[in-house]
């Protein structure tokens, strides 16, 4: 198991290292930041996994233009961005994704190149970094649930907010941005505990015919 693990893992950031930025996890990810996340150390790993997959399959049906998009596997839901020249190429690049065991949900956020100007954005990698450092010093935003990346100028957020308010926070500092033109979010809003509790320790009265 561990050297299954391990395997995944190093394939995982090979596989980062001739990737775009938006492939790429939050800088300094590691077991222990893994483990502090909300889907913990196991989720976070079983997402890297399924990431790895991803780009296997394009790989292995010889998918030219993969080197245009990029992917983030948050709880098993996979957000594709980029761009392709062809609707075609966006359907055959999402399509792909959906065969891949354990994905559960896909959210297709590839561009089409006639129909948007994004190549015309260069600050996209200078947007990243400012968003990082803003969430990272917001005391009031637990950044570590948050996974983004800017692409012509579109921040593409997924993860999930500890309540509408944290979301908010997040998405106010993305807007701030100079350059940034709208934020895309899939961040889900962690469900609340219910404040009722069933009462284990009363003891039973015994029914009587």
């Amino acid at each position: 198991m561990i050297t299954r693990l391990l395997s995944v893992c190093c394939l995982g950031f090979l596989l980062m290292s001739c990737t775009p930025v938006g492939v790429l996890l939050s800088a300094g990810t590691t077991a222990g930041t893994f483990a502090m996340e909300e889907r913990g150390f196991k989720g976070a790993t079983h997402d890297l996994g399924l990431k790895t997959e991803v780009f296997h399959a394009w790989a292995t049906n010889d998918i030219s233009f993969a080197s245009q998009l990029s992917v983030i596997v948050y709880n098993s839901k996979a957000m594709i961005m980029g761009t392709v020249e062809t609707e075609e190429q966006r359907a055959q690049a999402v399509s792909l994704v959906w065969k891949v065991k354990g994905i559960k949900d896909v959210y297709n956020e590839i561009l089409l190149k006639d129909d948007n100007s994004i190549d015309e954005f260069a600050q996209d990698t200078w947007i990243n970094t400012k968003l990082s450092a803003a969430v990272m010093f917001d005391g009031l935003l637990l950044d570590i649930n948050y996974k983004f990346d800017a692409e012509g100028g579109i921040v593409y957020v997924i993860g999930l907010a500890q309540n509408q308010g944290e979301l908010n926070r997040f998405i106010g500092h993305a807007k701030s941005i100079e350059y940034v033109r709208k934020v895309v979010s899939h961040v889900e809003i962690k469900p609340r505990k219910s404040m009722f509790r069933p009462n284990y320790n009363k003891k039973e009265t015994p029914k009587t015919e």
